[in-house]
């Protein structure tokens, strides 16, 4: 009868509903339970057309950052670092001096004139997404040591702009492991190395950022009332 079938087309919908949601969930919960994670030393590959975007503190930009960016900058078009901040926040260097510093250190690296450095308040994938970027990166020292809160931020990233709107898909996650050799680098080594000026110090600290631009973070971290 005609209730028979409509009753069937009903619960044919029902079902197919059902499994599109649970794609739907499966193919958003994938990446965060199995991470994309570039390993180092990175492979080389052909140049893609297209944005992504490494987002992080950059507190303080160093040669690791630098190293990634640079990476970045030969498979892809158009890469964007982006220094991320919060506006109830106060911070021993602002944002935009970290910006200014970043955009000091692609200077000495020509071959990066696809770089643009930005910051920004608020959700980055939003803005992101403005852009027209394609890969959100994130660098880490590995997995081990940075996933618990790096998984929170790639929940927030996923789900973010569907139930935060606007209602567009994420930007996939991409995890940029760092060279070893900076992971011990923080803005209070930094700051310490700044804040004694010897000539061991000097020297440490130009192994961590651009020798021409060793004064120059010296005077952002190391003044004592920063």
């Amino acid at each position: 009868s005609n209730v028979a079938m409509i009753s069937g087309d009903t619960s044919t919908l029902s079902i197919a509903a059902a499994t599109a949601v649970v794609t739907l969930g499966f193919i958003l919960i994938k990446p965060i339970i199995f991470p994309i994670i570039v390993t180092y030393p990175w492979k080389e590959g052909e140049k893609e057309d297209t944005t992504v975007v490494l987002a992080g503190s950059y507190n303080p930009p160093h040669l690791g950052h630098l190293a990634m960016l640079e990476y970045l900058s030969k498979r892809y078009k158009r890469v964007i670092a982006v220094v991320g901040f919060n506006p109830n926040k106060t911070y021993l260097v602002s944002p935009q001096k970290r910006v200014d510093l970043l955009r000091e250190m692609i200077k000495t690296k020509p071959e990066m004139k696809n770089v643009q450095v930005e910051v920004v308040e608020g959700y980055i994938w939003r803005w992101a997404k403005k852009e027209g970027a394609t890969i959100f990166f994130r660098g880490i020292r590995s997995w081990e040591k940075d996933g618990g809160d790096e998984r929170s931020l790639q929940i927030l990233n996923t789900w973010g702009p569907l139930l935060l709107g606007p209602l567009v898909w994420p930007i996939p996650t991409c995890y940029l492991e760092g060279n070893p050799k900076y992971n011990h680098v923080s803005s209070t080594l930094i700051r310490d190395l700044c804040s004694n000026d010897t000539q061991e110090n000097q020297d440490a600290l130009a192994d961590l950022v651009p020798q021409s631009l060793t004064k120059l973070v010296a005077n952002l971290y190391g003044a004592k009332d920063k």
